[in-house]
C-alpha cells in the first residue's frame, strides 16, 4: 500500500513542530550544533538529521536521517571535511543511499578517514546529500549540505 504524500508530510511537518517543542534552543532535537543547508529542494525529500550532531575525531561513523514523501531513484551522500568554515574541503567518493521507497530511512556513513584528514585538529565534517526523484524529470533533484563541528575530545561546544 502506497502512503500519499500529504500524509507523509504532514507527518514529517508534525514531528518536527512536537521536536521542536519539546527540543528548546541548543538540543539534539533540533540538529544544534550541526547545521543542515537546502542548496535545491526539488525532490521529493526532506533532511530529518544527522546523529551524532557533533563528532570527536576519534568517531568512525554518522547516521543520515531523512524521509522520501514519493520514491526517489537515487540518493547519494559526499562526505568531506574541512579545517575551518568555508575553507577547502577534502571529499570522499560518494556513499550510495537510495534508491528508496516512500517512508523514513536511516544510511550510515563511514568517516573515519575523513577525520584523521584533519591531523589532529578541530574542524567540520560535511555531507552533501544529493537525491533524485525521477532521473527523467530536471526539476525532481534535491542539494542539501549538513555540516557537524569536530572537536578533540573532551571539549565542548558552546552555543
Amino acid at each position: 500500500m502506497r502512503i500519499p504524500k500529504r500524509v507523509l508530510a504532514g507527518a514529517l511537518a508534525l514531528a518536527c513542530s512536537v521536536a521542536t517543542a519539546l527540543a528548546g534552543a541548543g538540543s539534539a532535537l533540533d540538529g544544534h550544533p550541526s547545521q543542515t543547508r537546502y542548496v535545491s529542494n526539488d525532490a521529493p525529500f526532506v533532511v530529518f538529521g544527522v546523529t551524532p550532531t557533533q563528532l570527536d575525531l576519534h568517531s568512525e561513523t554518522i547516521r543520515l536521517s531523512f524521509v522520501a514523501t514519493d520514491r526517489l531513484e537515487q540518493v547519494n551522500v559526499f562526505p568531506f571535511v574541512r579545517a575551518t568554515p568555508g575553507g577547502p574541503a577534502r571529499m570522499k567518493a560518494l556513499v550510495p543511499c537510495g534508491p528508496r521507497e516512500a517512508g523514513s530511512w536511516d544510511c550510515t556513513v563511514a568517516v573515519a578517514d575523513l577525520l584523521v584528514e584533519l591531523e589532529g585538529a578541530e574542524g567540520q565534517l560535511g555531507l552533501r546529500i544529493e537525491a533524485h526523484g525521477d532521473l527523467h524529470e530536471r526539476g525532481e533533484h534535491s542539494t542539501v549540505i549538513v555540516t557537524v563541528p569536530v572537536r578533540r575530545p573532551g571539549a565542548h561546544v558552546s552555543g
